[in-house]
Order: structure tokens, then C-alpha cells, then sequence
């Protein structure tokens, strides 16, 4: 039975049993930034174990996880894994007990026909209603279930004493036996015996406890039901192989690998795989390969593959090349793969090519020292992204021994090297005059009510002034020419927050006004911030707030265009892509966002033009409130990092765009006018950023250009339609004439006649060999040209070194020549002490090399050349 066919027929089981299928969550959770990647298969089902939005009470899924705890072990055991699918049933304060055992008894030995007398099972050892359903219900004999502590039959592991508080329970497991001859083969193992006779299948978790306080639990009014069954083992088990890399799931992978290795070493190929499965997983759900959180994961994961290819022989770039088997084996559950598989594996290739040039650089520090401390290891990742554990095996590799605790040390110091970046990200500028006046007011906010926001239905309302502050003291009233901030009990100013700028505008009552500079969100207050313009604006006063409405409109434009930007980029780079960060302004919009490399002319006209066509189509921009779960549902995009609460706000584009998002909008696409990119460019490793303009500023930039096209034409003395082939033919003109001036220049200022001065007479030949600074092979030939013609009977050998790279000549006279002298006999052997190689006529000769250290020597050792074939 195919991995595919166990992983459908779990599904269509448990449908039977009235569960609703719920498609597998991506690995970067939604809305849950507790964790970096989902982990389990009930990760996606928090919000319905706590009581929270359900609208099912029963659900079975395959869920993609990804773990990385027991990263070492990954190869070296039969059954431990980075990525991996789990099989689980839940119920939510429906079914308990009884029913769960039950069906996971009918699955294993009615659905998948497992043998009986092969499963075990093992219980938390006070859970005697568990323990009875397995005897009296299943009839499995007494001697075949196990009763085991709350270290391996309850969740969390050890709750009741160490925590953590909240709900928890006991566990039951259910294990295959593979037979006697396998691992210890004693008499008294059972499945608490780790040396692999017993292959946990199916872990069934009976929360029914609530923990408060050491020792301390209380039966929940709602139980649940979390079971999770890994779909890599229980294959191992139903294709009758001993580890789960012999499956389906994994053969068309190893096999690969094993195809460009013939080491033999299996614990690095299936370590390959596994990590390899991961890395396509991870690209396909968004996260691209850098030094931050789930970028660093999935960048340690294929460097240590490509290490570990090294291990195996393969010297070049070849991961990317798994990409395809990983997509064959999986595009029947997760047909994304397959449709982004290209895309996958040039990210890989990106990646591995990267990891070279770092490796390069890292061998040639770590050769260099005599022990490897923890300092060591933080630079080499510092400065060359080198992974700790990497540099820890490669310098234990060379012999060169490590410092004990290097690991630990070598973290300690990343971590002070995030707590300082951390402290240095926080505004150096803040837009407040002082802060004292930011630390006045986070106080204030704690005592003062939330202010409401009343700015998605309207640009002005009536208000009460509830604070006013001014350098950091809380006064009384503002007076004109006074700058200050201004809290409000309602207010339509949107706060600067999500990347959109604040709000600006006027505040009026009827004893003065106050122009808006700029707003902002603090703690749960909206501030001001403001300049007395005319009389005073007094605390408790009820004034006008009046948002400046071109601004407003100007924002909002760039706003909407953001959302639809951020949906052309995925529907032409791929789905990997993820906003990481953005600036909504008056003036323009600025876009952050994943992406390998960066992105090209005809991708940006493509991106450019789809918005456009959005635009053209004016569609409407709705929002609405939902919970998170109905948001998730409807497919909206929620950004890393942010914090939503229980009730998120949704913006759509049509069918096109759906975003969780806080900021202001317009009512259709059309008001945007005109979308136009303006850069493009890179941030960090793995990050792009785009940025755009929208409405009049973009109709001006073409306008712009439409004159600055017309006046170049008028320059080139040519039409609009002739400008690039008028502008082609002016460039080659004037780099000509700018070759021949450089190439006539460094032949004059030479002093050919010093050259010759300096030459060394062999037997009535004058040979020169010198070395003339930043000249091309164009050039040298010219001055040995000008110097044999000045010469008479002579051999001349000239280099120069331009960006890396040697150039060498050598040019004979016809009287040299008769002698038996030979150019291209001579330049070859000049050449092989640079590295290089050429060749040419007996008059004239010309070769490259790579070795720019060894030209001085070249050039002296063409003297005893020459000197030699004279003797001949």
C-alpha cells in the first residue's frame, strides 16, 4: 500500500465517521505567532479546542509539520524526520474515549488489515477507563497493554507536575510489533524498549483536565479528542520495510541522490532527503533561505545537505536538482509543488551557489587557526554565514580541535548580537518633540480611555479634548504658535500603523485651531500631533476634527495599490512570495517582500501591467469584519509579526486580493488612475523591495519622461521612433573614438625609447619583457609593434594585468625569426607560469592567464626562455 493510498483511505475513514476533511494549514502558521512552523496536526485547531469558532465538532486532516529538535538524529535512525505528514482525528467536546479506540482499532486492522496479535498498546498508568475499553471492548490480552508514567502517556509530557497550566490529559499509544528477530530479541521487550522491535504508529491524546497549579488538575466540561499518526511510519509498517526512507514516500528521492553518489553512506543520503523534502515544503509555503527565523531554518537545512553531498563526493551544485523526485512523489496531495517546482529549484540552486563561495571563505579561516572557540564559530556565521554545527564539523574534519562548549557559547553570542540590534532598531527619531512626551503619554493611555476611530465612515466629527501634552508635561491648554499632542475620545485621523502613514489635517473649537501634523497609535490612544495655529485648544474642550481629505485620498490610493501590487508579484514570481514590510505615504508606496533574486525588466512590465489592468477594471474594494477563522476560510493573507485580535478586518479586491489589514482604502480600483514602479532592488539576502507611485504623480512621471524623450531625440537630431538606434550608434561612436584616445595616449606617453635602452642583447637580438600597467591585448601589441619597428633585429614580451586577468604578447622580428625564434612557442610557455595558455604566428603571439601574482615572474623568466631557445 502507497503512502498516497494510506494517507485517502485514513481520510475517506474517518469522512465515514462524520469528520469533516480539512485540507493540511500551511507550514507557517496562520495568525499563531507563538510558534515558527506548524509542528503538529492540531496546531490549526487551537481556536476550536478552546471553545472558540466552532462551527464543526469532528475533523480529520494530513497536516504538513515540520520539526527540528532532533535535527542530529535525521538519517541515523529509522524514523526521525524534519518534515513529515501526520495523520490525526479530533473531536471537540463531542466523542471521547471509547469511540476514539475504537475507530483507531477498526482502522489498523479492518482498513489497513494489520494483524491483531502485531499491536501493543501502552496507557497512562491511572487512566483505568483507557485501560478498560482496550481490554473489555477491543479484547486486546492483558499482557499486550502497558501501563506507563506521565513522562510517556501524558500531555504535555509531565503536566500535572511541571506544567505548563491549562488543559491536558492522558494519552494512549498503539505500536506495531516487527517480530522477535528484530532488535534486542529478549524475551521481556515490550514497546518502552528503544531498540526497534516496536514501532509507535498512533498516539490517541484524551484531554480532559485542567491544570492550575502544581499537582493540581480538574476535570474540563468539554473534553477532546487530538490523536496524530505519523504517515511515514505507518508506511514503513504497511510496505513490510524497516525504516521509513525504504518507502514510497522516499526511494524516488534516495535513488536520485544515490545516482550522482556511489559512496554508499546511507545515513547522509536519507539526511538529504529528509532535508531536501523539508526545504521544497518550506519555499513552496513562502519562506526563502536567510540569517532570520524561518528563513535561517530552511537556510541550515540545505547547507547541511550540501555538506553532507560533499561528504558523499558531489563537488558542484545539486540539490536543486531533488526538487523534481520530492514533486513526483508528493504532487498527487500537494499539486502546488509541482506547479512551482522550477521555482523551487532556483531558489536551491541560488542557494547552493551562495553556500560555495561561504564555504570557500570559511575553509580558508577555519585552516588557519589552532583551535576553534565559540568566538570563532559566531564570526564565521557573522561574516560568512557559515552555520555553527558546519564549521564544527568542518574544522573537526581538518583535525583542528574545537573548544568544549563552543556550540553554546558560540549562541550565546548571537543572541547578544540580537538583543543589541534590537536595541539599536528601536526610532532613534521619534515623532514626538521629546521622550518625555512619548513616555507622558504611553501613562495617560493606561488611565484614559481607548479613543475611537471613526475615520472608515468619514473625514470629520465631533470630539472632546481629553489630554493635551507639551515636552513631556500633561498642561491644560495649547496656545497659538505652541506644538503639542492632542488626545481625543473620537477621532477620524487614522494612527500611523501596518507601514500607512498618519492622518493630517485640522482640530477646531470655538477658542482656537490647531493644524494636524502627523497621528499616531499609542497604547490604546490616538495622538495628535499638532501646532496651535489661531487662540488655544483647552483640555475638555469639544472642538472639530477635520481630516485633510486630498492626503487621505493620496494615501489611500497607494494603500489599494500595495494590496493589488502584492498580488501581481505572486501571480508572477510564485505563491513563495510575502510581504515583509511596507511604507504607504502621500508621495509613494514602498513594498518589501521574499524573493530570491531580483526581479527582472519583463517580469517588473508584467507586474506593472496587471495592476494597471485591475485598475482599469474599477473594481470594488470591500471590507469586513470577521473572526480570524472565517478571514482564514476566505484565503486572506495575514502578515508575520502582526497582532490581531479575536475580530480582524478584511479587505478584497474581487476574487484577486484578500488581506487582513487595518488601514484606510478606496471604494474602487479605478480611483487609483495609474500605477507605475519606480525601482526595484534588494534589502537582504532573500528580500526585494519595490518601490511605486499612483494617481497624479504617476501620470506626471510619464509626463516627465514623454518630455525627456522628446528633448534627447532633439539632441540626436532624430524622431522618437529612431531613438534607440540614433542613441545605439552615438554610444559606439564615442566609445571608439574614447579606444583609440586611451589606446594612442598609453602608446605616447610610453618612453619606447627607454624600453629599448633597457633591453638585454642575446647575441645580436635586443629582448625586451616588461610589464605595462592597465593595458588591453589591443594595446600591447602597439607598443611591441612601435618597439620592434625601433629596434631592428628584437623579441619582445609584454603583459599587464587588467580586473583579475593577465594579458601577455610577444612579437619577433623577421631577422629573429630566421634565428629560429618562434612566438607562439615562447608565449605558451610564458603563459603556463600565469596560469593560462595561448598561441599565435612565429612574428606574433598572444596568451591570457588567471594568476595576476605571477605576472612579475612570468616576465623575468621569459629572459631565460629566450635565452634558451637562443642556445638551441
Amino acid at each position: 500500500m502507497t503512502g498516497n493510498e494510506i494517507r485517502n483511505k485514513y481520510l475517506k475513514f474517518f469522512e465515514s465517521k462524520k469528520h469533516r476533511i480539512i485540507q493540511s494549514d500551511s507550514l507557517v502558521p496562520a495568525n499563531d505567532f507563538s510558534v515558527l512552523f506548524t509542528s503538529a496536526g492540531m496546531s490549526q485547531f487551537k481556536e476550536q479546542f478552546m471553545g472558540l469558532n466552532i462551527t464543526f465538532k469532528r475533523a480529520a486532516s494530513s497536516q504538513k509539520c515540520l520539526r527540528t529538535g532532533d535535527i542530529e538524529k535525521v538519517g541515523k535512525t529509522a524514523g526521525h524526520h524534519t518534515f513529515f505528514e501526520m495523520l490525526g482525528n479530533f473531536s471537540f467536546g463531542d466523542y471521547f474515549k471509547k469511540e476514539a479506540i475504537a475507530w483507531a482499532w477498526e482502522f489498523m486492522t479492518s482498513e489497513l488489515k494489520l494483524l491483531p496479535e502485531k499491536l501493543w498498546v501502552s496507557v497512562y498508568k491511572d487512566d483505568d477507563e483507557a485501560c478498560n475499553i482496550w481490554k473489555n471492548d477491543i479484547k486486546i490480552p492483558v499482557e499486550r497493554i502497558k501501563r506507563y508514567g506521565a513522562d510517556d502517556n501524558f500531555w504535555p509530557q509531565n503536566a500535572i507536575s511541571d506544567g505548563p497550566d491549562g488543559p491536558c490529559g492522558p494519552s494512549s499509544e498503539i505500536f506495531y510489533d516487527r517480530g522477535e528477530d528484530v532488535g534486542c530479541k529478549t524475551r521481556h521487550c515490550e514497546p518502552s524498549c528503544s531498540c526497534g522491535r516496536f514501532v509507535e504508529v498512533w498516539n490517541l491524546v484524551f484531554t480532559q483536565f485542567n491544570r492550575a497549579g502544581k499537582n493540581k488538575v480538574t476535570p474540563l466540561k468539554n473534553k477532546n479528542i487530538d490523536t496524530g499518526m505519523g504517515l511515514e511510519r505507518i508506511a514503513s509498517v504497511m510496505q513490510g520495510v524497516r525504516t521509513n526512507f525504504e518507502t514510497d514516500l522516499f526511494i524516488p528521492i534516495t535513488d536520485a541522490i544515490c545516482g550522482l553518489s556511489d559512496s554508499g553512506n546511507r545515513e547522509k543520503v536519507n539526511a538529504i532527503a529528509d532535508h531536501m523534502r523539508a526545504a521544497v515544503f518550506m519555499i513552496s509555503d513562502g519562506v526563502l533561505p536567510s540569517n532570520e527565523e524561518r528563513g535561517y531554518v530552511c537556510r541550515m537545512l540545505i547547507r547541511r545537505a550540501f555538506t553532507f553531498g560533499k561528504e558523499l563526493g558531489i563537488e558542484t551544485p545539486f540539490l536543486y536538482k531533488l526538487a523534481q523526485p520530492v514533486a513526483r512523489v508528493m504532487k498527487e496531495p500537494y499539486p502546488e509543488i509541482e506547479t512551482m517546482r522550477e521555482n523551487i529549484a532556483d531558489v536551491i540552486l541560488n542557494e547552493e551557489k551562495k553556500f560555495e563561495k561561504t564555504l570557500a571563505e570559511g575553509e580558508r579561516i577555519i585552516q588557519g587557526k589552532k583551535i576553534i572557540t565559540a568566538e570563532d564559530l559566531f564570526n564565521l556565521y557573522d561574516t560568512c554565514g557559515v552555520p555553527f554545527g558546519i564549521a564544527k564539523r568542518s574544522a573537526e574534519k581538518k583535525g583542528i580541535p574545537v573548544e568544549k562548549g563552543a556550540l553554546e557559547g558560540a549562541k550565546e553570542f548571537m543572541e547578544r548580537q540580537r538583543e543589541l540590534a534590537r536595541s539599536k532598531s528601536k526610532m532613534s527619531k521619534s515623532i514626538f518633540d521629546d521622550s518625555k512626551s512619548e513616555d507622558t503619554i504611553k501613562k495617560l493611555s493606561e488611565s484614559l480611555k481607548k479613543t475611537v476611530f471613526l475615520g472608515y465612515s468619514g473625514l470629520e466629527t465631533g470630539a472632546k479634548v481629553l489630554a493635551i501634552v507639551k515636552g513631556g508635561s500633561k498642561i491644560k491648554s495649547a496656545k497659538s504658535g505652541d506644538k503639542a499632542e492632542i488626545i481625543l475620545d473620537e477621532t477620524p485621523f487614522y494612527g500611523e500603523s501596518g507601514g500607512q502613514i498618519g492622518d493630517s489635517g485640522e482640530i477646531a473649537g470655538r477658542s482656537g485651531k490647531a493644524r494636524v501634523l502627523g497621528t499616531k497609535k499609542v497604547g490604546n490612544v490616538t495622538v495628535h500631533i499638532a501646532e496651535v495655529t489661531k487662540g488655544e485648544i483647552k483640555e475638555g474642550s469639544s472642538i472639530k476634527a477635520l481630516v485633510d481629505k486630498d492626503t487621505r485620498l493620496d494615501i489611500a490610493r497607494n494603500h489599494t495599490a500595495t494590496h493589488l501590487l502584492h498580488y501581481a508579484l505572486r501571480e508572477v514570481l510564485g505563491k513563495h512570495v510575502k510581504q515583509s514590510g511596507s511604507l504607504v505615504a502621500k508621495e509613494r508606496l514602498r513594498f518589501d517582500f521574499t524573493h530570491f533574486k531580483a526581479v527582472d525588466r519583463r517580469e517588473l512590465d508584467r507586474i506593472e501591467e496587471i495592476v494597471n489592468e485591475l485598475i482599469r477594471e474599477n473594481i470594488k474594494v470591500k471590507s469586513e469584519n470577521l473572526s480570524q477563522g472565517e478571514a482564514k476560510k476566505k484565503g486572506a493573507i495575514a502578515l508575520f509579526g502582526e497582532k490581531y485580535g479575536k475580530k480582524v478586518r478584511m479587505i478584497s479586491v474581487g476574487e484577486c486580493s484578500r488581506e487582513l489589514c487595518g488601514g484606510t482604502h478606496l471604494d474602487y480600483t479605478g480611483q487609483i488612475g495609474l500605477f507605475r514602479i519606480v525601482s526595484e532592488g534588494s534589502v537582504a539576502s532573500g528580500m526585494r523591495r519595490i518601490e511605486a507611485i499612483t494617481g497624479r504623480r504617476a501620470y506626471k512621471s510619464v509626463r516627465d519622461d514623454e518630455e525627456l524623450i522628446s528633448d534627447t531625440a532633439s539632441l540626436l537630431k532624430t524622431t522618437k521612433a529612431n531613438l534607440k538606434k540614433a542613441a545605439e550608434e552615438a554610444i559606439l561612436k564615442a566609445k571608439s573614438l574614447t579606444k583609440e584616445g586611451v589606446k594612442e595616449n598609453k602608446v605616447a606617453a610610453l618612453d619606447i625609447e627607454g624600453l629599448i635602452a633597457k633591453s638585454e642583447d642575446m647575441d645580436g637580438i635586443k629582448v625586451v619583457s616588461a610589464d605595462i600597467a592597465n593595458a588591453d591585448i589591443t594595446v600591447l601589441r602597439d607598443i611591441a609593434d612601435d618597439i620592434k619597428r625601433k629596434a631592428g633585429s628584437s623579441l619582445v614580451v609584454l603583459g599587464s594585468s587588467v580586473e583579475g586577468k593577465v594579458s601577455l604578447v610577444c612579437s619577433v622580428s623577421d631577422k629573429a625569426v630566421a634565428r629560429g625564434l618562434d612566438a607562439g612557442n615562447i608565449i605558451k610557455k610564458v603563459a603556463f607560469i600565469v596560469g593560462g595558455s595561448g598561441g599565435g604566428r612565429p612574428t606574433f603571439a598572444h596568451a591570457g592567464g588567471r594568476d595576476v601574482n605571477k605576472l612579475k615572474e612570468a616576465l623575468r623568466e621569459a629572459l631565460n626562455i629566450v635565452r634558451r631557445e637562443i642556445k638551441k
